[in-house]
C-alpha cells in the first residue's frame, strides 16, 4: 500500500465535482498490493479522481475491473457504515479516529462479500494529518458516489486528501475482515 500512497502523492490533483478518469501509465504501477494480487500493470484497471461535493475530501481511486464486488454487498457495507458514523457524529463532536478505529474497517456481515478499510497517513510525525470520523463519513459518500451510484463496483484502492494534504489511504475488496 505504501507504493500506491507514494506514487499517488506525486500526482497533480485538480478537484472537480464529477468523477473523471485520469491518465496514469499502467506500467508505472508494478508493485503488488499484496502477495495475493497480481501487479496492477498486468490487469485492466481504471483511475479516477473525485472531489466529494460540499466537503474538503478528494479521492484518487484505482479500480481493478477484473475483480467485481456484488452490488447488494457494496450497498449494505457502505450504507451500514454511513448510518453508524452519522449516529456517532450526532452523539459526539468530530474528532481524530480512536486508536482502535485506525485502521477503520467495515464489512458486509450478511454475506462476507465486501470489505472497506482505510488508514491514516502520519506524515513527518504530524498528528494533524490524519483521519477524523467526519473524514471517514465523507470518504464513504465518495465511495457511494463513484462505486455504487456510478456502477463501478470493483476492488479499489484509493488515496484520501483533505484539501491538499494526504490524510489516508484505503481499499475496498471482495471478502471480509
Amino acid at each position: 500500500m505504501k507504493f500506491l500512497c507514494t506514487y499517488l502523492s506525486t500526482l497533480f490533483f485538480a478537484a472537480s465535482t464529477l468523477a473523471t478518469p485520469i491518465d496514469i501509465p499502467p506500467a508505472s504501477l508494478t508493485d503488488n498490493l499484496s502477495s495475493d494480487n497480481p501487479p496492477l500493470s498486468l490487469v485492466q484497471d481504471t483511475h479516477y479522481s473525485y472531489h466529494v461535493p460540499n466537503t474538503p475530501i478528494s479521492l484518487i481511486l484505482v479500480l481493478v475491473r477484473h475483480q467485481p464486488i456484488e452490488r447488494p454487498a457494496l450497498f449494505r457495507t457502505i450504507f451500514a457504515s454511513q448510518q453508524t458514523l452519522r449516529h456517532q457524529l450526532s452523539q459526539e463532536s468530530n474528532r481524530w479516529l480512536d486508536a482502535e478505529d485506525d485502521p477503520y474497517q467495515v464489512d458486509d456481515k450478511r454475506s462476507g462479500k465486501c470489505m472497506i478499510g482505510m488508514k491514516s497517513v502520519h506524515v513527518g510525525g504530524n498528528d494533524g494529518q490524519r483521519l477524523t470520523y467526519r473524514d471517514v463519513l465523507d470518504v464513504m459518500q465518495g465511495l457511494w458516489d463513484v462505486l455504487y451510484l456510478g456502477r463501478n463496483g470493483y476492488n479499489t484502492v484509493y488515496q484520501i486528501k483533505n484539501g491538499s494534504v494526504v490524510v489516508g489511504h484505503g481499499k475496498i475488496i471482495v471478502g471480509n475482515v
